[in-house]
């Protein structure tokens, strides 16, 4: 079981400020729109053309001590992705790679939820390995996971 608890010690805004990527202020800018939009801070801070996606994604690779890969570049296996909702991995903006051994292994570019990590359990295996990306790596390669699940069909 991934623990959670372990991997939320210092908040996104403190980081990137402590990196000298943003100041406070513009922390502050992005909570508003945060609170306006419904966006999280990472979405409201790139919205605001103050960081890039790969600047939230170091960000949380350092927040969560996890390295970093481009999912959109790794070939997904098929057999894992199936084992949940198509919906389940956009909406939580996580994607499974590959299984070794007993250690799946995933690329997540949002918030880190215990629950989803519980239905993954539960479908899927418990030794979980996380990896950051960022939500559009993610994206393209749930995209990219359908388009080859559907190809198939219809071979």
């Amino acid at each position: 079981m991934v623990n959670i608890a372990k991997l939320t010690k210092k908040r996104l805004g403190e980081l990137l400020i402590a990196e000298g990527l943003i100041h406070n202020d513009q922390v502050q800018e992005a909570l508003a729109e945060q609170q306006k939009n419904g966006l999280l801070l990472g979405e409201a801070l790139i919205k605001l053309g103050y960081v890039t996606e790969l600047d939230i994604a170091g960000a949380l690779s350092t927040q969560f001590g996890l390295p970093y890969i481009d999912a959109s570049r790794y070939t997904i296996s098929i057999d894992l992705f199936k084992a949940m909702p198509v919906e389940f991995w956009g909406k939580n903006q996580i994607v499974p790679l590959d299984k070794i051994g007993d250690i799946i292994t995933f690329a997540v570019a949002g918030p880190l939820s215990e629950t989803v990590f519980k239905d993954i359990e539960k479908k899927i295996g418990k030794n979980i390995h996380l990896f950051v990306s960022t939500a559009s790596q993610v994206k393209l390669a749930v995209k990219n996971c359908v388009e080859l699940i559907e190809g198939a069909k219809t071979e």
